[in-house]
């Protein structure tokens, strides 16, 4: 009787347990579908899937570290007011020319986690052309305003993938060319970093995307 007491008891316990791993079983078996859906878009050329591929790409890193105030007011080396010198940061390193105690002119500055701009700089503002590389691979070759990626602009996405067109604001905004590795869709349209749907022409077998080198 006690046995038959205990086991009655342990029961709901055990189908509640069966339950949850059933329920986990499911979720984790959705998640290798949706992980198998994406790489399957990445690979896809037709005018929908672009705007899939794009979506997923858009988790990308894509704006550039900014610099905070000065450790020291010392530099490293070289002329930190007028002329050539390198300046620690909390965040890395500038070193490159300076006017008035302002990056101007060209320089490069290194982040701690290993990104990296070299160009041209305005008043202490990445300004005019200039490229930024990120720590996972990704980069940008293309032109800046006080800044931030205004105007015509290259990004070097790390599954390959290459978007050639006009940015505003940091977003990609405008006409464009999104290359796959064999093939790309030209001429879409791109709004606030979407892609309209209807245009641009898909193109297979395309082989003069800009080269991925900087």
């Amino acid at each position: 009787m006690k046995k038959l007491l205990f086991t009655l008891l342990l029961t709901p316990l055990f189908l509640t347990a069966q339950t949850e791993e059933t329920t986990a079983l499911k979720v984790e078996v959705k998640k290798q579908e949706n992980t198998a859906t994406e790489e399957i878009t990445v690979k896809t050329t037709d005018t929908t899937k672009v705007v899939l591929v794009e979506k997923i790409n858009n988790v990308e890193k894509a704006i550039e570290k900014q610099e905070t105030k000065v450790v020291t007011e010392s530099c490293i080396s070289g002329n930190c007011k007028n002329g050539t010198g390198s300046m620690q940061y909390q965040t890395g390193i500038y070193e490159g020319t300076w006017q008035n105690g302002l990056r101007n002119g060209q320089g490069k500055y290194t982040w701690t986690n290993g990104d990296v701009y070299q160009g041209t700089w305005l008043n202490d503002n990445r300004h005019g052309y200039g490229e930024y590389v990120w720590h996972d691979g990704s980069k940008y070759k293309g032109n800046y305003s006080v800044g931030v990626r205004s105007g015509y602009g290259i990004y070097y996405y790390t599954n390959g993938n290459i978007y050639e067109g006009t940015w505003q604001n940091n977003l990609k905004h405008g006409i464009a060319n999104l290359y796959f590795k064999e093939s790309a869709n030209i001429g879409g349209k791109y709004i606030n970093n979407e892609y309209v749907s209807g245009t641009g022409i898909n193109k297979e077998n395309y082989q003069y995307s800009p080269v991925s080198s900087l």
